[in-house]
Parts: structure tokens; C-alpha cells; sequence
């Protein structure tokens, strides 16, 4: 419970960064690190259907989305959707099931139109993530590699990447532990 408290204040020092300036409009932003996230599941006994959370919020004012699309996809992996999620207490990581397994559902909400006014500036409050569903469709797994979202101020571009890996581990080297090397033996 302290780590995810210590990363999410990490997460949230990184937006009031990101978040500063004045645009003339309301701007979304992801709250992720600068080069990127990756994260993935490598076990699909409770089933093939993933749900990841990336932390969203806004500057100069609210926005609405209008859409959201997989920048790429490669492999046996199936993009199944986003929806808004807000919430003062429970968020989303990496979990099973799409929608997440034990959310509140009533906090849940369609990704067209929703309206987002979550000041990157403030840490108290109810906070917003971007729920992405992904499904592995085949025993090679597969990748969903960035993804954009439009909304009524423009584009984003989130650096997310979300891997299933594929039976013999396809697609998610990322995710391997190191192994340890032995020193040669001495002929």
C-alpha cells in the first residue's frame, strides 16, 4: 500500500510538470513518464480480457473526448475499448477483466463525450484515469503499442504500451526477469 502511494505521488509530481503554462484552451495530458510506460500480463488463466489505467488531467479547463485508437497493434491482441474512470480511492493498474474485476461501475463512464475537468495543478479530489481494454486473441499474444486520443482541443499522443504476451512469451521480453549468469568453469 505504500508503494502505490509513493508511486502515485511520484505520478502526480510528474503532472504538475507537465501541467503547467497557459494554452488558451483546455489541454489534456497523460500522467505517465516522459519516455514512456510499458506494462503487460504474461498469465490468462482468469481469461483473455486485460483493462490497464493511465492517469489523466487537464489544464485551462475542461475537454471532451471524442475518441481514442491504438497507435499500433501487432500480434494475436484485439483493442476492446476505453472508458473514463473517477475515483478518490481506487484505481486501476494492470487488471483482469474488461471492465476491470471489482470497480465500481457507477464511477465508470463511456469514453464518447465524456467531459474531463481534472486540474493538473490540484492533488485532492476524485482523479481520472483512461481505462484501455485489450483482449489476447491467439497463443502468440500480441501488442498495442501508443494511443491517441482526440478530443475537441486537438490530439494526444500517450507513449503506452500494453503487452500480452504470447505462450512462449512473444512480444514481452520487456517483461522477463534478467536471468543470473554463473562464471565459467575453469577447464
Amino acid at each position: 500500500m505504500l508503494r502505490r502511494t509513493i508511486i502515485l505521488a511520484a505520478a502526480f509530481a510528474v503532472a504538475l510538470s507537465a501541467c503547467s503554462g497557459d494554452s488558451g484552451g483546455g489541454t489534456l495530458e497523460a500522467v505517465i513518464d516522459p519516455g514512456g510506460e510499458t506494462t503487460g500480463f504474461g498469465n490468462f488463466s482468469t481469461g483473455a480480457d486485460k483493462s490497464f489505467g493511465v492517469f489523466m488531467c487537464t489544464r485551462d479547463g475542461a475537454v471532451e473526448i471524442q475518441s481514442v485508437e491504438p497507435a499500433h497493434t501487432e500480434g494475436d491482441i484485439e483493442y476492446l475499448g476505453s472508458a473514463v474512470y473517477t475515483s478518490d480511492e481506487m484505481f486501476v493498474g494492470a487488471a483482469h477483466g474488461y471492465p476491470p474485476d471489482g470497480i465500481d461501475e457507477s464511477k465508470l463512464g463511456d469514453i464518447d463525450g465524456a467531459a474531463i475537468d481534472a486540474d493538473c495543478t490540484e492533488s485532492g479530489g476524485d482523479k481520472v484515469q483512461l481505462i484501455i481494454g485489450a483482449e489476447r486473441t491467439g497463443i502468440g499474444g500480441g501488442v498495442l503499442d501508443g494511443f491517441v486520443v482526440t478530443y475537441d482541443g486537438g490530439e494526444l499522443e500517450i507513449p503506452f504500451t500494453i503487452l500480452l504476451c504470447g505462450d512462449e512469451m512473444e512480444f514481452c521480453e520487456a517483461l522477463v526477469p534478467a536471468t543470473t549468469t554463473t562464471a565459467p568453469e575453469d577447464g
